[in-house]
């Protein structure tokens, strides 16, 4: 199902990105959420106006362990928005938040300074995620964004590797090589 609202880009609209949203790392009642691959210092912003209903920034780990799947691992800033829609950002840095819960924000406020290697993750990315409340095991469903602007959304793994290589994406490249180079041990 896709989201009643339009949503705009959690980023600058000059921010280099990619945007990920693979099945075999996306499914289940996550399946419509979308990676963005952008450098640390990016700010994160709303896309859509609303109220902030949740903030958790206080946690310095994360990588790719199961062990980091687990919520005090997680940081991230939800949002309530109009038709009962949430978005939410995950993989915010460390003590990073901009907002508190009560808080009205309107779209492209910022709300964070940046991600942050936290949560499980196996690269360095913004986590984000439009869902509805459900009667279900979760007690959500994700909807599929529908974003006021056109973007390429990349759907699988041999894709994704083959976005990376253009010379676009150089910076973010070498961001995802460093990353993985500094946590072998993982």
């Amino acid at each position: 199902m896709k989201t009643k609202n339009i949503y705009s880009l959690p980023l600058k609209e000059d921010t280099v990105f990619l945007a990920i949203s693979d099945p075999s790392a996306h499914y289940s009642h996550w399946k419509h959420a979308i990676d963005f691959s952008i450098n640390f210092n990016v700010p994160i912003l709303a896309a859509l106006d609303g109220e902030i209903v949740d903030v958790k920034d206080d946690s310095t780990e994360g990588g790719n362990d199961e062990k980091y799947a687990d919520i005090k691992y997680q940081n991230y800033i939800t949002i309530k928005h109009a038709h009962n829609e949430f978005s939410q950002y995950g993989h915010i840095a460390h003590k990073s938040s901009l907002v508190k819960v009560g808080d009205k924000i309107k779209k492209s406020d910022p709300i964070a300074k940046g991600i942050g290697v936290v949560g499980y993750t196996t690269v360095p990315h913004l986590h984000m995620m439009v869902c509805a409340n459900k009667d279900n095991k979760v007690g959500f469903e994700s909807l599929e964004i529908q974003f006021d602007k056109k973007i390429n959304i990349v759907r699988n793994g041999k894709e994704h590797l083959k976005e990376l290589a253009k010379p676009k994406f150089k910076h973010l490249r070498e961001l995802v090589e460093k990353y993985h180079s500094n946590n072998q041990n993982l």
